[in-house]
């Protein structure tokens, strides 16, 4: 019996030695964190980030710049150019250039390289370089010397702050499969550091441009009201300067089509309070002034929410909004009548927003 216990034993000890034949020790691999994209006169230039691991002292990182055709030659070369073995595994976030963006036929070319790579975390971020991948991924960030564990916190606090989007690639290749369209945090730099708060328009793999931060917010409103969060509205009221804040948002959208003709309207209720105002103002007690802050707050949204509704339409022709997303799910008739010329259904379409403010909170101890 004890016989049979050891030759049970060391048949066990081989296969578990035998099944880690291929393994590689830590020290011997390099891990990409981050990978920018950027077009150069010939091909693609990828720069990588890769940690430096040295026991006992600060963070460090190497920079590899490599021009190559595709994914798989700059795998190639990378291997060619490092005794260890390459791995992008842990990689965080792909940064694409603007340059790169522009292109869909490229961005429709590196989707479909990562698709394939059985190598690449799928869970990658994607973000957007205002400018050049490669001047993102250089960025000296003294706080936290790796850019790209830096920009995914960035992009996972954006989410969890504004609701807006952050795109891992396989939730990218949803959205555009989908619909034709995402919106994609833009990554740019800020002095000695990098900052996330516009977001670029993409329709069908293409970047067609930037929205700025405020129009992001009011894209969010329209189309997730429960959940979006808008910087305080300031106002000037009788020469008292007032900041607004919301603390809840509602409303109920309306969708028609007639004769081909869609209008969309969006009806908004949003409650807010009084954030600052000048101490010692007792105007805030005055119901009529109340209704002129309300009335110039109303305005000052208004103004941001169909500057950025023009803009999605007859400047990016984008349906941010994802009005033909939901004429598929609750209006299928109408999306069968329009589906074929929807752009320009889309660019005529009378999308208005109607807006009730109410001050919840004033601030005031009564």
């Amino acid at each position: 019996m004890t016989r049979i216990k050891i030759i049970l034993i060391t048949l066990l000890t081989s296969l578990i030695l035998t099944g880690c034949w291929d393994s590689v020790e830590i020290n011997k691999r390099e891990y990409i964190y981050a990978l920018g994209i950027d077009k150069n006169p010939h091909n693609l230039t990828f720069t990588s980030e890769v940690p430096k691991i040295n026991e006992g002292s600060e963070e460090q990182r190497l920079i590899y710049v490599r021009d190559s055709n595709d994914f798989a030659d700059f795998y190639a070369t990378s291997y060619l150019h490092s005794e260890k073995v390459i791995s992008d595994r842990l990689m965080q976030v792909i940064v694409l250039g603007e340059d790169v963006a522009r292109d869909s036929e490229i961005v429709k070319r590196i989707f479909d390289e990562i698709q394939r790579s059985p190598q690449i975390n799928r869970r990658v971020k994607i973000c957007i370089a205002k400018g050049k991948a490669q001047d993102i991924i250089n960025t000296e960030i003294p706080v936290n010397p790796i850019v790209g564990r830096f920009l995914s916190d960035m992009l996972v606090k954006l989410k969890r702050e504004s609701y807006q989007d952050i795109y891992t690639f396989d939730e990218a290749i949803l959205d555009l499969g989908k619909t034709g369209n995402a919106m994609i945090p833009v990554v740019e730099i800020n002095d000695k550091s990098l900052k996330i708060e516009r977001a670029a328009a993409i329709k069908e793999y293409e970047l067609k441009g930037f929205l700025e931060p405020e129009e992001v917010s009011a894209i969010l409103v329209l189309l997730n009201p429960d959940k979006a969060r808008i910087p305080n509205i300031n106002v000037n009221v009788e020469g008292t300067n007032i900041s607004l804040g919301a603390v809840d948002i509602s409303m109920i959208k309306d969708t028609n089509l007639k004769d081909e003709k869609l209008s969309v309207d969006y009806y908004i209720t949003m409650y807010l309070y009084v954030d600052s105002f000048i101490i010692g103002s007792n105007k805030l007690k005055d119901h009529e002034y109340q209704n002129k802050i309300k009335d110039e707050a109303g305005k000052s949204f208004l103004a941001v929410a169909e500057k950025t509704i023009d803009k999605l339409q007859h400047t990016y022709r984008t349906d941010l909004l994802k009005i033909k997303d939901d004429l598929y799910k609750y209006h299928k008739k109408d999306y069968e009548k329009i589906m074929d010329n929807y752009d320009e259904v889309f660019e005529a379409a009378d999308i208005k927003v109607h807006l009730d403010m109410k001050i919840k909170s004033t601030g005031l101890v009564k």
